[in-house]
């Protein structure tokens, strides 16, 4: 596909690097060489440099991780191994599993597999939507909002949610393979419609109407953005950016806050009960716009919430409280960091009960966000049943883009 969907910057590190390439040009004589000393100057170079750039070295070792020369195989192998010990040495990794030089791609996919991160199915997908893209481009199928979801996905690969990555990529897939399937039946049927134009005309039909309709069903074809898949892109890209915040929230609060606080003679401050306050009033508009089935501005209003009467004004002013250990600022910020998993619960199940599991389970003792009962501040809002609201919506949307097959 012309100039990828994602491109990897250990391509294009390695592709500027003029020591890389030369590295990569003598690498095989030299660790494959009968002098030692000449194998060690490799290696020592290798090492050394891979220290200073190792977004430009390891792309080249990973070119060579199945080297036929066995020598040159283990040796090559070994440098991956210590220089992909550091997190930018891994991020490193990641990103050559989306180079557009196939070898260097499977062999990181390989790596990564082993140690957990699901790269070798994950891969196989992206390279299905690559190609799906390829042909869309080709045959004038609008695809730029899908191509958008998989950047997004591997951003989200790279931050370690495997899962929501390949839930992203292989509904980019469904996508693309409805749209063209799509297009598919449309030109069909305008072929169709052409091959019986002549007859018509000569049986006493007017035609004018008939050309008219396949100038418009033509332009529709090539002007189509598909506005239903666009509202299941931004609830991925809204979740994606309430997971980052909630995630660096959640962190800060359970890092500090050591045990479940309990309210029995503790005194709230004028800022704990504003909170408190303004998190009561959120989930009260969150609850009109679910009911209302608008779950992007739903989860929108927590980032706004999560952003500026937390992080900016709460935070801010009171954060302090919670590294002295005082217990109202630990209630305050329990409930608050509880309750917002609870609001989001019935738009994006998955992310809350990841969290929940993650963060609460162990000190609130009930199995599931679902089941847990709202903090005590918050007691007076009625559980919803979770209503998978994303999930619905793409029913919905994938019903209306798949082509009639009457």
């Amino acid at each position: 596909m012309a100039r990828g969907i994602y491109i990897s910057d250990a391509d294009v590190e390695m592709s500027k690097d003029i020591e890389s390439l030369r590295i990569d040009r003598h690498l095989v004589a030299d660790l494959s060489s009968m002098m030692p000393g000449k194998r060690r100057r490799m290696l020592d170079r290798i090492e050394e440099y891979g220290a200073k750039n190792p977004m430009a070295i390891i792309p080249v070792l990973v070119k060579h991780y199945d080297d036929e020369v066995p020598k040159v195989r283990k040796q090559v192998r070994s440098s991956i191994a210590r220089l992909t010990q550091s997190e930018i040495g891994e991020l490193t990794l990641v990103e050559c599993m989306f180079s557009k030089n196939s070898a260097i791609a499977n062999s990181a996919a390989a790596i990564l597999e082993e140690r957990g991160y699901n790269s070798v199915n994950f891969l196989s997908y992206y390279r299905q939507v690559e190609s799906l893209a390829a042909r869309s481009k080709k045959e004038e199928v609008f695809s730029q909002d899908v191509e958008e979801l998989v950047a997004d996905s591997i951003d989200t690969y790279k931050e370690g949610r495997f899962d929501q990555a390949m839930t992203n990529m292989m509904m980019a897939k469904d996508l693309l393979e409805d749209r063209l399937e799509w297009h598919s039946h449309l030109r069909n049927y305008i072929q169709d419609v052409l091959k019986l134009t002549p007859m018509l005309g000569r049986s006493g039909v007017q035609v004018d109407a008939i050309q008219d309709s396949i100038r418009n069903v033509s332009t529709a074809m090539e002007s189509r953005e598909y506005s239903e898949a666009r509202s299941l892109l931004d609830l991925r890209r809204q979740e994606t950016r309430l997971w980052k915040q909630l995630w660096s929230l959640e962190e800060y609060v359970t890092k500090r806050v050591k045990v479940k606080p309990i309210k029995e003679l503790l005194v709230l401050r004028d800022s704990d009960s504003a909170l408190l306050g303004s998190f009561v009033s959120m989930a009260g508009r969150v609850e009109d716009m679910i009911q209302s089935g608008k779950p992007i501005e739903s989860l929108r209003t927590v980032e706004e919430f999560v952003r500026d009467d937390v992080s900016s004004d709460y935070l801010a002013r009171e954060g302090r409280r919670l590294d002295s250990k005082d217990e109202a600022a630990w209630y305050t910020m329990w409930s608050v960091g509880l309750g917002l998993l609870k609001v989001v619960a019935p738009i994006v199940p998955n992310l809350s009960e990841e969290f929940y599991q993650q963060y609460f389970r162990d000190r609130e003792g009930s199995p599931s966000v679902h089941t847990v009962p709202w903090p005590e501040p918050f007691s007076k809002i009625k559980d919803r049943p979770p209503v998978h609201a994303k999930a619905e919506k793409f029913d919905k949307a994938e019903k209306k883009m798949k082509p009639s097959r009457k």
